[in-house]
C-alpha cells in the first residue's frame, strides 16, 4: 500500500480510493507505476472498479466526481446515453491541476451499476490525447 496513497489528496473522490465510500473487498483495485505506463506519457495508473448495490453509492461517487469537475472546469469532456428501459452509461474525463511536473487526470465511467474511477499522472499533456489512447 505504500505506491502513491497521497496522489489523489486534495481530491474529493479521494475517500472512494481510501476504501471510505465502498469496502475495500468490494472493489477492484489496480495500480501501475514506473517504466509499463511511460509508453503511454504517465507514470501513475489507478483504478477502482465496483457493482453499486444501490442508487444511494452511485449517486455519491458521481456527487464527489461532480465536486471535483467544479474544481477543475476548464477541461471536461463528457459523454451520457440513457435508454428508456432506464440503463445509462455516463462517460466523464477532467483534466486536474498540475501538481509539480505532472498533470493529472480522473475519469469516471459508469454502465449501469457498474462503476469505475481512474485517476493518472504524468507529462501527457492534453485531455484529447488521453482519450486517444484509452478509445
Amino acid at each position: 500500500m505504500l505506491l502513491t496513497t497521497n496522489a489523489q489528496s486534495g481530491l474529493n473522490i479521494e475517500p472512494l480510493f481510501a476504501g471510505k465510500i465502498i469496502p475495500q473487498q468490494r472493489m477492484v483495485e489496480t495500480r501501475v507505476k514506473g517504466k509499463m505506463l511511460s509508453k503511454y506519457q504517465l507514470t501513475l495508473f489507478r483504478s477502482v472498479r465496483f457493482q453499486a448495490n444501490n442508487k444511494q453509492e452511485i449517486t455519491r461517487v458521481h456527487d464527489l466526481i461532480e465536486l471535483d469537475k467544479k474544481k477543475h472546469p476548464n477541461n471536461i469532456y463528457s459523454e451520457n446515453y440513457s435508454s428508456t428501459k432506464s440503463r445509462s452509461k455516463e462517460t466523464l474525463m477532467l483534466q486536474l491541476s498540475k501538481e509539480g511536473n505532472h498533470n493529472r487526470f480522473l475519469c469516471y465511467k459508469r454502465n449501469n451499476e457498474e462503476v469505475t474511477v481512474i485517476y493518472m499522472e504524468g507529462t501527457l499533456n492534453s485531455l484529447d490525447t488521453l482519450r486517444e489512447l484509452i478509445k
